[in-house]
């Protein structure tokens, strides 16, 4: 019975990582594929609808973004008119976001569990300020 428990426990531990949750350094090297030099800024407040407010900040010409978002860490990057994005809970990366500018106060783009990728079921998502 206790082996029956433990198989069940470490099934359950196996699928958690296999559906989307991976670490820092996979996350890390998604933020860093991408680095053209930021042609928008991304600092303020977002409605992002069913995630509700993101709060982003980028320091004046740098790249980085760090902020949170209905009670995820962020994290991320500006490439070009792009935003790359990954939310965090305990160390581990639950959703990534990849978003381009529609202007000063629109962010239009798609999320996934875990890393984006090319085999990624993707979903919608708009930012506005």
């Amino acid at each position: 019975m206790r082996r029956v428990a433990a198989l069940i426990v470490l099934g359950f531990a196996c699928t958690v990582l296999l559906h989307g949750q991976t670490g820092e350094k996979e996350g890390k090297a998604w933020l860093d594929a991408n680095i053209d030099r930021p042609a928008i800024n991304v600092t303020g407040i977002w409605n992002g609808g069913d995630w509700g407010l993101v709060a982003l900040t980028q320091r004046e010409g740098g790249r980085r973004i760090i902020g949170t978002a209905d009670g995820w860490d962020v994290t991320g990057v500006v490439s070009g008119k792009k935003a790359y994005l990954l939310l965090w809970k305990k160390d581990m990366v639950a959703f990534s976001v990849k978003l381009t500018a529609e202007g000063a106060a629109q962010l239009t783009g798609v999320y996934a569990k875990g890393i984006l990728s090319s085999a990624s079921k993707t979903i919608p998502i708009r930012l506005k300020k």
